[in-house]
């Protein structure tokens, strides 16, 4: 069994590194890109500098493996009136806006109000590029709001992300501005 984990472990830590071709907030930059540089008028997040204690009993708390699948979905009841707006990126990135990120500042807030709530970030992007890589980048802009939030000293084990690519647009047309609508993650709350 604890080898089973290892292999696991090591599969995963494996497919973490191989699998993120570049590493800048910009989607198609160079894999020597700077990592936590930011571009103008943007706001990368360092996931190391969080600020929780992870010798916190409470730490992982909602990490119940007892609980079912682990998905908030299914163990929670989803809050529909927070008043949280969607964080909106700019074409082709994963790097928060700081015009937008009151927003991820207003879904910190929210759960440092509500200790009993958990979080889901949404990832979504525009319909152009394939596929693949809009899930990719969707799965990247949840990831970076997360470490963002995670920052405030909220316990991660109460923020999944889900990442929907192309798949679920806030506009369905085909113009500029429905592309800007369509580039966000959405703060989902449960109780």
């Amino acid at each position: 069994m604890k080898q089973s984990f290892a292999i696991l472990a090591l599969a995963a830590f494996a497919v973490a590194v191989c699998g993120c071709a570049t590493k800048s907030g910009k989607a198609g930059a160079g894999a020597d890109a700077d990592y936590y540089g930011a571009g103008a008028g943007d706001v990368a997040v360092d996931p190391n500098a969080a600020g929780y204690d992870p010798n916190d009993p409470n730490v992982g708390a909602f990490a119940d493996p007892a609980a079912g699948t682990g998905n908030f979905e299914d163990r929670y009841t989803r809050i529909s009136d927070a008043g949280l707006e969607p964080l909106l990126f700019t074409f082709d990135s994963y790097t928060l806006p700081t015009d937008e990120l009151a927003k991820a500042d207003a879904a910190a807030q929210y759960l440092l109000n509500n200790p009993q709530h958990v979080m889901i970030i949404e990832g979504h992007c525009d319909e152009r590029g394939s596929n693949e890589y809009n899930l990719s980048l969707s799965e990247q802009r949840a990831g970076g709001v997360r470490d963002y939030i995670v920052a405030y000293g909220i316990d991660p084990a109460r923020i999944q992300t889900r990442a929907f690519g192309e798949e679920k647009p806030a506009d369905p047309a085909h113009t500029e501005e429905a592309y800007r609508l369509n580039r966000r993650a959405e703060f989902v709350p449960y109780k």
